[in-house]
């Protein structure tokens, strides 16, 4: 008999804290992807593009938050700022249902000082807001999948640091 993977279902509620205060409940959140710096060397056969260990390229993180109210004023202010997202999904196990929790920390700047803000009769408000991230952080289930620090120098993926040999060597 094979491998049996829990599969992972929808996100049953999330929430946004800034600095440690909660400004906003079933938010959508843009995760920042990371990206290596690569570099061309050339290899027998012609040119190979190879990462570099350790470099990621900007990240960015978008929040879309229902509302004009505290919470955004709190996530506006134009200075560097904790944003913690937290949110629960279910997961089927061989076991039976059952919920997981995720956490993501992101250390970062707004890209915007106050976003566009689109009125209309029985609508809602929708606010996109763009993060520059300085420092992305993944939990899922507990168990830390990446973190990345640019200022600090820390590219840790899976448990494994790609910046600490060349951090070593510096």
């Amino acid at each position: 008999m094979g491998n049996i993977l829990d599969l992972r279902g929808p996100v049953n509620a999330d929430t946004t804290y800034v600095d440690g205060i909660l400004v906003a409940r079933n938010t959508t959140i843009t995760l920042p992807e990371i990206t290596h710096v690569t570099a061309a060397v050339q290899a027998a056969l012609g040119e190979h593009e190879v990462p570099l260990f350790g470099l990621v390229e900007s990240m960015e993180s978008t929040i879309q938050k229902i509302g004009a109210d505290e919470g955004l004023a709190q996530i506006l202010t134009m200075e560097a700022k904790t944003f913690e997202h937290r949110w629960v999904q279910q997961v089927t196990r061989p076991e039976g249902e059952s919920t997981e929790g995720c956490k993501a920390f992101i250390r970062g700047i707004p890209k915007i000082a106050i976003p566009a803000i689109e009125l209309s009769p029985g609508g809602s408000i929708e606010l996109d807001i763009p993060l520059s991230v300085t420092r992305y952080q993944l939990y899922v289930g507990g168990k830390e999948i990446c973190m990345v620090d640019k200022l600090a120098g820390i590219c840790r993926i899976n448990g494994t640091d790609y910046a600490e040999q060349v951090n070593a060597l510096l």
